[in-house]
């Protein structure tokens, strides 16, 4: 472990202000796509370390642990006489390259196909470039939940259930699909068209839908590339599908700052390193903003707790315990901990397709989901909720879908939040900063200092009465068709 570089404090470091938060989400922007085991993603751990030391916190020792990483480096698909039709595409994730030559053949349609039904290629010829249609799940808010009606939303002078069961379509829900059939007939290629606009589609990268390797090089489209790809298929023309990706083995990182506090027992603020663009992953920033700020205040305004910062790797790569993994490295934290926070995808604006404007603005943040352990804990969400006026913030009982729903299931009192707007995975040379609400995660923040505040001056026996902590039950919220 590395002594703090900022020993004396020397005033109190106030919560960050939107522009101070869209200058860090910027600087964290410079480092490009921050994939596990990617040179990008190290230098971003290296920065995140350098500010919790700066801020005078205790960087605590975390073994390296390797990982495989997928390389993208070139990626479309070329129509035979109508060169550059098809701009807007994405990677199937982790499918299988085809090398910088690209695979040839005729595109042949073969219909629709549902999520995790394996794609039979029917009368498919062997060495045609597929391409089938595709829908997301059919699901809204109100349906993801198991069953549990949300405790609370904050939609202050709006209709609980007409925005609860309006048709929410974000391609993070991209479900598997099963190409081992394909490849068995000799099929080359495979293009999967979604029911999303094009804008939307082109550079989503989501590696969550398939943690293994499709046999197949394969790409999405949205809905206009797909009228095109249909109509060129009836008309018998050829196609070039390029993927050209490569494995590396990669080492990755965590990183654990410690802030003591007055007593032994601890309240652990967590997120993800690994991610694409502003919101993905940007709580890192927001982790680096609390500690400066706590780190700050004198000593008769410290907190009774001790804080723990985790910063861990691998959410995106398929092959990583995750959140699993550092709970499991870090036993003497586990048992001093009273609380857990997992921190993700603040300051997020809305953006649907729109009847009339295509890909726009709705005017609203995307919905926040906080899923929390019930009792008091929840009751503390709530308030800040209503404190802050963070509309289309909801509570839902934990342990949810965050990545730090370990926490809970290893017995550990959490809050996670989350949200998942239409570009959570979207890869673009901004990182889609202008999508960035800074002062919506200026409320955020403060919501959440305050969150740790409020749970420190709670006795760890009355943060524990979910009688769920400690178990293994599942998420939450319900993915139908999402593995």
């Amino acid at each position: 472990m590395s002594k703090p570089i900022r020993s004396v404090r020397t005033g109190v470091v106030p919560l960050p202000s939107a522009t101070r938060i869209r200058h860090d989400i910027e600087q964290m922007l410079a480092f490009g796509p921050r994939l596990p085991g990617h040179p990008n993603h190290a230098r971003f751990v290296d920065w995140l370390e350098g500010r919790f030391a700066s801020a005078g916190l205790e960087i605590l020792a975390d073994e390296p642990q390797t990982c495989r990483r997928w390389d993208l480096h070139a990626c479309g698909l070329d129509l035979e006489g109508r060169p550059g039709a098809i701009r807007r595409h994405t990677p199937y994730a982790r499918s299988r390259p085809t090398g910088p030559a690209g695979v040839r053949g005729p595109l042949a349609y073969g219909g629709r196909i549902n999520a995790g039904d394996p794609i039979a290629p029917g009368e498919i010829v062997r060495g045609a470039i597929a391409v089938f249609d595709a829908s997301l799940p059919a699901v809204t808010l109100e349906s993801m939940s198991r069953g549990t009606r949300a405790p609370y939303v904050h939609l202050p002078g709006e209709s609980r259930e007409a925005y609860m069961t309006r048709p929410y379509r974000r391609p993070w829900l991209t479900p598997a699909f099963s190409m081992e059939e394909l490849a068995a007939a000799g099929i080359v290629g495979l293009v999967i068209v979604l029911d999303l606009s094009s804008d939307i589609v082109a550079g989503n990268f989501s590696p969550h839908h398939s943690a293994y390797h499709p046999p197949l090089p394969a790409l999405f489209v949205g809905r206009e590339e797909g009228d095109l790809l249909r109509a060129r298929a009836r008309a018998g023309a050829r196609a070039k599908l390029t993927l050209d990706a490569a494995w590396r083995d990669a080492t990755v990182r965590a990183v654990t700052a410690f802030l003591p506090g007055a007593s032994e027992e601890l309240i652990i603020l967590d997120t993800h390193t690994d991610g694409l663009n502003f919101v993905q992953e940007n709580g890192g920033v927001a982790l680096v903003q609390l500690a400066r700020h706590f780190a700050s205040l004198p000593q008769g305004s410290c907190l009774r707790r001790g804080l723990v910062f985790a910063g861990w790797p691998g959410h995106l790569a398929g092959d990583l315990p995750e959140a699993r993994g550092w709970i499991d490295a870090h036993p003497d934290l586990m048992a001093r901990a009273a609380a857990a926070l997992t921190i993700e995808h603040l300051g997020a604006s809305e953006w649907e397709e729109i009847p009339g404007r295509g890909y726009s603005p709705t005017g609203r943040s995307e919905f926040m989901n906080m899923a929390v352990t019930r009792g008091r804990f929840m009751d503390l969400v709530i308030e800040g909720i209503r404190s802050h006026d963070l509309r289309w913030h909801g509570v839902q009982p934990g342990p949810g879908v965050t990545v730090g729903a370990a926490f809970h299931q290893a017995g550990i009192p959490h809050m996670g939040c989350i949200a998942g707007p239409s570009y959570l995975l979207g890869t673009a040379a901004d990182g889609h900063v202008g999508k960035l609400d800074a002062a919506l995660a200026e409320r955020q923040i403060a919501m959440l200092a305050g969150l740790v505040r409020a749970v420190d001056a709670v006795p760890a026996d009355a943060l524990r009465g979910d009688a769920s902590l400690g178990l293994q039950v599942g998420p939450a919220l319900r993915i139908p068709g999402v593995h």
